[in-house]
């Protein structure tokens, strides 16, 4: 459940806009290709943490290297994560101004958000894992409620022709779903936690699964309600398609319902985000305790926020076009790289032992 809200929050609401952009009705293909990748990259993340059986994980990489390969590694994973943590905050504070708090300046959302997600670190993995999953239960509730208030607008011709698309156009609105799909990574910080880190694997696959159903199911109502184009033409398709719920004349504008519960996710990707980048920093740095440094991560976190990604243009730009580098560098390139090494190393030794 915890892979699930790290990544189905983002996932759900804007992806089905930048898929939409390159596939159009051929975006379910799109899902499914990036799903199959995703799967890929859940595999090693599983597999380095069935290595290192759910160590620390930058502690693991220095007792097998050097301390100093840790530390650099560590610092360049600890840019990532307050990078992509100011990210979701700067989400989450667009989707908010855009569409809930239209007067409300940015820097006010931005610490109210940050003190609550602070707060909520601080209680510890368990406690976010417990409220991960209350919130993640009424899925099974609003699921059958949004088809039954969409049943009236569904059109399957608006899914026609299908295979439309060429393979580049494929390939190229297949980037950024598997660059979010890859944040699948943040078990290597979650691991020491896990009751079964061997069975982290799994863990990755149902959750990717999980994610992967829930897009499949926007992007797909999304067409069948409005089509291609108009998907191509709106920022968060996904909340567009909840406005026109209704059901009978008596319940509609339902909007406001989805509206609520995505920021119940939100809250809690932000926070597993945030406690991987205070794990992380404890691990590069040795340090025990987090309390002190929470709010200090917190407040790099929001300078970022508000002057880096104060354009949103520049922000949208950089998550449809370039943040994919970044994120396939350290959530799949990097898990590959220490599988590798380990064989190597594993093969090295057992060659000296016949040797010898």
């Amino acid at each position: 459940m915890l892979v699930v809200n790290t990544i189905f929050p983002t996932v759900t609401v804007v992806l089905p806009g930048i898929i939409g952009n390159y596939a159009e009705q051929d975006a379910p293909f799109v899902i499914i290709l990036s799903a199959l990748v995703g799967l890929g990259i859940a595999a090693l993340v599983g597999t380095v943490i069935r290595i290192n059986n759910g160590a620390p994980f930058l502690d693991w990489i220095g007792e097998k290297s050097s301390s100093l390969i840790a530390t650099v590694l560590g610092l360049l994973l600890l840019q990532f994560y307050l990078s992509t943590s100011s990210g979701i905050l700067r989400e989450f504070v667009n989707f908010i101004k855009d569409n809930v708090l239209l007067n409300t300046p940015v820097t006010v959302l931005t610490l109210l958000i940050l003190l609550i997600t602070i707060y909520m670190v601080k209680q510890g993995i368990e406690s976010i894992a417990r409220v991960n999953s209350i919130v993640i239960m009424p899925l099974v509730f609003f699921t059958p409620l949004y088809l039954i208030g969409l049943s009236g607008n569904l059109n399957i011709h608006r899914l026609l022709p299908l295979f439309d698309h060429n393979v580049a156009e494929f390939t190229l609105g297949s980037l950024t779903p598997i660059s979010w799909l890859s944040e699948v990574a943040v078990l290597l910080f979650l691991a020491p936690y896990l009751k079964s880190p061997q069975k982290a694997r799994f863990i990755g696959w149902l959750g990717l699964l999980s994610v992967s159903l829930l897009l499949m199911f926007s992007v797909i109502t999304s067409l069948l309600v409005f089509g291609p184009d108009y998907i191509k033409l709106t920022t968060y398709p996904g909340f567009s398609t909840t406005s026109v719920l209704h059901i009978g004349k008596f319940i509609e504008r339902m909007d406001i319902l989805f509206i609520s519960y995505w920021v119940l996710s939100i809250y809690l990707k932000f926070s597993i985000f945030l406690f991987a980048t205070v794990e992380c920093f404890k691990q590069t740095f040795r340090v025990k305790g987090s309390t002190p440094y929470i709010g200090a991560l917190g407040l790099v976190i929001a300078l970022e926020c508000l002057f880096t990604w104060h354009d949103p243009a520049k922000f949208n730009a950089y998550s449809n076009e370039a943040c994919y580098l970044v994120f396939i560098l350290f959530n799949a390139l990097l898990p590959l790289a220490i599988i590798l090494l380990h064989r190597f190393r594993q093969s090295k030794s057992k060659k000296n032992g016949c040797e010898t």
